[in-house]
């Protein structure tokens, strides 16, 4: 590394910094500690997934991975970028193995050896990052505090994976991060997450001239916003919902136990009358207007016409509005029958005030990807994944169901994981609308996944600036106000029921993102390919002048 650009100093010369900027320099030339850094990197990802308390590891998570991929070629810089995303995702997604043990009773080590398969996946995705960047490095010239985010935004929800999880999301206990979301969505956190990991990596090793300093001392400008829009509306909101009413919502968690065949009803109670609803009943004394039910295996409301009329008959006697969750089936023009997943609103009065069909499915789970239509690996699915992989049809409607005074958007399960998707539930008439999700997590047992999801879907409400409900069956369950706030929490692996205070105000909700929730993403995609074509010509050219 180019100290100064005079004759060679002695150690005792250098300062301090200098001499930590060679250290690091020497560091980085060492493969064994290129790797050693790359899983520090995958480590410090991963910790805030494990314990939302240390949120502050997003912040450098990037640097270790930085310095190891310095002045690497393409084929090391994916490999390093390989191992950081297997490290990260392995402490984040780690109930996979418990997964496979419910799912296919694989006992150790066979349950991590298979998941180890899902990680190497979803690790390539950070491989793609280090391998993007370190092309564009050579052929664009941004500095690395503008090229690294938009890199690492554009590659990272371009990779298709099997459960969605942004490294924002990671970030649900550290408010005044969250509050920018209902501007970007949580595409623009992710993007300052990886800006801050680049200024710090260049505050290390020191900018290539006058040029980059200045995109880093405007780098910083950014954050320095960004944490100042944060400061000034968590209390900007907290004062606002200070002031609005309450919504008295009850949550059943029943904390089933999960199957894959239909299960029967519990000892002492019918499909007419399941544990749910007694439940339910104990809520509405309480005072509870409005009642959700996470999403279930199995209720036959819409299969067997005595529930239906059992249920219409106890909510009119109670008063309440009910959302809770089924499996509907129908017959097609061509005498198919079709699944849905099926959230049911019955009003006041017993009767079903509407209805909303799952619209994102569950690859594996709801329906095989496209490439599961070559007839080798449809055969290989349908085999592995038996009677777990139900092909459930598609709703094609966003649905808002007007219960108890307010507007209700509900979303299933991991629906909650597509941030565009639920901002489009929401769109430009966002006024006194809620988010409800219903969700089952039984399947990962008793791990950090229920945490890890309800924590993720604290984002959809900042992002929207709407209350939120999340009832997991087997919890835990939260309600969430729109500045990112949790005002109740179960805990997990328990059956409960409880009423909760939802502050609500009819003419509040929406944001830029709800309105617009393409419009950050898009732009970051546009830029990138825009360095991309350009590089691929300069690259082009370069090769022409050569000839």
């Amino acid at each position: 590394m180019k100290i100064s650009s005079t004759a060679p100093h002695s150690p005792l010369e250098l300062s301090r910094y200098e001499h930590v900027r060679n250290r690091l320099q020497t560091l980085s030339e060492v493969t064994t500690a290129r790797y050693g850094l790359a899983i520090l990197s995958g480590c410090l990802i991963f910790l805030p997934y494990a314990e939302p308390r240390l949120f502050v590891t997003g912040w450098i998570a990037f640097v270790p991975l930085l310095l190891a991929i310095r002045n690497r070629g393409l084929g090391e810089s994916w490999l390093l970028g390989l191992v950081a995303g297997a490290v990260a995702w392995l402490g984040a997604t780690s109930w996979m193995a418990e997964f496979l043990t419910i799912f296919k009773a694989y006992e150790a080590p066979r349950n991590y050896l298979t998941a180890s398969l899902y990680w190497l996946y979803a690790g390539n995705s950070f491989a793609l990052v280090a391998l993007a960047l370190c092309w564009l490095q050579r052929h664009s010239r941004l500095p690395l505090v503008v090229l690294f985010p938009l890199v690492f935004v554009a590659v990272f929800n371009l990779y298709p994976m099997l459960f969605h999880s942004r490294l924002g999301e990671a970030q649900s206990h550290f408010l005044i991060a969250l509050q920018a979301v209902e501007l970007t969505g949580v595409y623009g956190l992710d993007f300052f997450l990886a800006m801050t990991s680049a200024l710090l990596f260049v505050a290390l090793v020191g900018p290539s001239g006058a040029h980059e300093k200045a995109w880093n001392i405007t780098g910083v400008a950014l954050l320095g916003l960004w944490f100042g829009y944060g400061l000034y509306h968590v209390q900007a909101w907290d004062n606002k919902i200070a002031g609005w009413e309450a919504r008295q919502v009850g949550i059943v968690q029943p904390n089933d136990r999960v199957s894959l065949d239909i299960p029967n009803p519990a000892p002492g109670y019918s499909r007419a009358y399941p544990p749910e609803m007694a439940a339910t009943e104990a809520l509405a004394a309480q005072g509870a207007e409005l009642v959700v039910w996470p999403e279930s295996r199995y209720k036959g409301y819409f299969a067997q016409r005595n529930v239906r009329a059992n249920y219409e008959a106890l909510v009119a006697d109670m008063g309440i509005s009910l959302l809770f969750h089924d499996l509907e089936w129908e017959r097609d023009a061509q005498g198919r029958r079709k699944s849905y997943n099926t959230v049911v609103h019955l009003g006041p009065d017993g009767h079903l005030e509407g209805t909303y069909r799952k619209i994102k499915r569950v690859p594996f789970g709801e329906y095989t990807p496209v490439v599961s239509e070559i007839p080798f690996i449809r055969r290989w699915a349908e085999n592995y994944f038996g009677d777990f992989l139900r092909e459930i049809t598609p709703g094609t409607d966003h649905a808002t169901f007007d219960a108890a005074g307010m507007r209700v958007v509900s979303r299933i399960c991991y629906e909650t994981a597509y941030p565009r998707f639920v901002a489009e539930g929401i769109g430009a008439d966002a006024a006194g609308k809620i988010l409800v999700f219903h969700s089952l997590d039984g399947w990962f047992g008793e791990t950090n996944q229920p945490f890890m999801h309800l924590y993720s879907s604290v984002l959809r409400a900042v992002e929207n600036r709407v209350p939120m409900v999340h009832a997991i069956n087997n919890g835990p369950s939260a309600v969430v106000l729109p500045n990112g706030r949790i005002s109740h929490q179960s805990a997990a692996f328990i059956d409960d029921t409880f009423v909760v205070a939802l502050p609500y105000a009819p003419d509040a909700g929406g944001s830029l993102f709800s309105r617009f929730p393409n419009v950050f993403l898009y732009t970051v995609y546009t830029i990138f390919f825009a360095l991309a074509a350009h590089a691929l010509w300069r690259r082009k050219q370069g090769r022409n002048g050569k000839q």
